[in-house]
């Protein structure tokens, strides 16, 4: 009979880990397990360690994408705000092509050590809070931001928190840039149309892209540059 009930749990179990894992990337979690990940992602994905955000042949070319926006819309004595910054790879980038006054928000500790150390003279320019978004950005006046962007951030935002985007409106003075992955659906990710996000809130869209394979793993992101009403 224990052998039976020892078979019987080796079944159970094979089942449930696959059924487990499914669920987990079919249904989203609360807001406080999408925040645990983000604070250290390395301990749920071997493939997601912030080093790998760091400058190099694959993100070198987005950099790039991002630096062509921002010079169109943002001029160089611009506030400018990216929400998600990890390890500070934009912000310098937008450093060393002139912009001085930055600001990054990242809930990641382990990033922000690393941006100290990776970029040293940007780091002691710019104004960085290593926390989630919804802690800082109530504290936050309005239009406190020339421009605010965000890179492949607000799609982990989880539904609990929307209340954020009326925020990022009242923070932003200008213009707002998104590079937002806006079609997948999964645990961590969450479907959103951008435009009938913020249109709704005050912003205009003034340019809309969607990205393709060409542009640098971008395929099936949209690129999105609103004006505050």
């Amino acid at each position: 009979m224990s052998e039976f009930k020892s078979q019987l749990r080796v079944v159970y179990i094979s089942v449930r880990k696959p059924f487990q894992s499914l669920r987990a990337r079919l249904f989203p979690k609360n807001k406080t397990e999408i925040w645990d990940y983000w604070k250290a992602p390395w301990k749920f994905d071997d493939g997601n360690n912030p080093k790998d955000y760091l400058d190099s042949e694959t993100t070198e070319g987005r950099t790039r994408f991002l630096l062509k926006i921002a010079n169109k819309f943002v001029n160089k004595n611009d506030s400018i705000l990216e929400i998600g910054c990890n390890v500070g790879r934009n912000l310098n980038a937008l450093y060393l092509n002139g912009f001085r006054n930055l600001s990054g928000i990242e809930i990641n500790e382990r990033a922000i050590r690393i941006l100290g150390a990776s970029y040293p003279e940007m780091a002691e320019q710019v104004t960085l809070f290593n926390s989630s978004v919804e802690d800082v950005i109530t504290r936050l006046g309005d239009n406190a931001y020339d421009a605010v962007f965000t890179m492949a951030v607000l799609m982990h935002l989880h539904p609990e928190s929307e209340w954020v985007f009326a925020e990022i409106v009242r923070i932003t003075k200008k213009h707002l840039i998104l590079i937002e992955h806006e079609e997948s659906q999964n645990w961590r990710v969450f479907r959103r149309n951008y435009v009938n996000v913020f249109e709704p809130l005050g912003m205009r869209q003034i340019c809309s892209y969607k990205c393709s394979g060409r542009d640098v793993v971008f395929a099936g992101y949209y690129t999105r540059v609103f004006e505050k009403c």
